[in-house]
């Protein structure tokens, strides 16, 4: 397979572009020099400027994948995607670092609070208790279904070693989950006087998949899509949402097809 389309020699990322001129030219072509530059003749001579970032910018963690380059570790061009792929994923920054660092601190506040009743290393069954709280919410709270939804979720996460105190706090956990589902404010009234139904339609999107103070992933493809509007009109539908109060935006995606940096937002009501 010579035909490999590159995906970081037309981005400003120097760094990545020099790890994968030196991936395609030991992976595809046998380490030759001359086929890669016969196959490549638009960056020849770019990837020689190439060299100098890396070797002044690059972390210990683009060195330890040049390496396995230059040792011809990986055994195709996908390996080498998919090692890039953890050093593609944004570090957070301003809001979202302080917003990660206020959910480390709220764990460790109610880890010394709970004690015993402290549930720990069961994240999917907390994630999972978000999406059967809104079941919940849909139903109307009726307390059987509530009763029900908590015993299915504890045998679906093989969750029966947990204690009874345990048990009451992830009880706690899914009731203040369903309390969030069923609030309405003067937030929902303000966005309804908007008259603006792809206002109300994306906030109807978020509200249903998001409770009150999740942080939540939303690609502008997506958005668009749940939105049924223009990429064009997500923005503006979101800076009027974040006007209103109804969420906070954590950290501004970036756009691009290699970018995996989507914008995330807090729902606040």
């Amino acid at each position: 397979m010579k035909d490999i389309e590159p995906r970081f020699f037309d981005t400003k990322n120097k760094i990545l572009a020099h790890l994968e001129w030196e991936a395609i030219r030991m992976i595809i072509f046998n380490g030759s020099h001359m086929d890669m530059a016969n196959s490549y003749p638009r960056y020849e001579q770019r990837q020689f400027h190439w060299i100098e970032p890396f070797n002044e910018k690059a972390s210990e963690e683009h060195y330890a994948i040049k390496r396995k380059i230059q040792k011809r570790q990986y055994s195709s061009i996908e390996d080498f995607y998919s090692a890039l792929k953890p050093l593609l994923k944004p570090k957070k920054k301003g809001k979202a670092l302080k917003d990660a660092k206020h959910r480390t601190a709220q764990a460790s506040y109610q880890r010394e609070q709970l004690g015993d009743a402290f549930i720990e290393g069961k994240p999917e069954l907390f994630k999972d208790a978000r999406d059967v709280a809104k079941y919940i919410a849909d139903k109307g709270n009726d307390e059987d279904i509530f009763s029900d939804q908590l015993s299915q979720l504890i045998f679906r996460h093989k969750a029966l070693d947990l204690t009874d105190t345990q048990i009451l706090t992830l009880w706690n956990f899914l009731d203040a989950q369903v309390d969030k589902h069923l609030i309405l404010d003067r937030v929902e009234a303000a966005i309804l006087d908007e008259d603006n139904k792809n206002l109300y339609f994306m906030w109807g999107k978020i509200k249903r998949n998001y409770p009150k103070g999740d942080t939540f992933a939303w690609p502008v493809k997506e958005a668009a899509s749940k939105c049924k509007c223009s990429k064009t009109d997500v923005a503006p539908i979101m800076k009027k949402l974040e006007k209103l109060g109804a969420i906070t935006l954590i950290q501004a995606g970036k756009a691009g097809r290699n970018s995996s940096r989507a914008a995330l937002y807090r729902r606040e009501v």
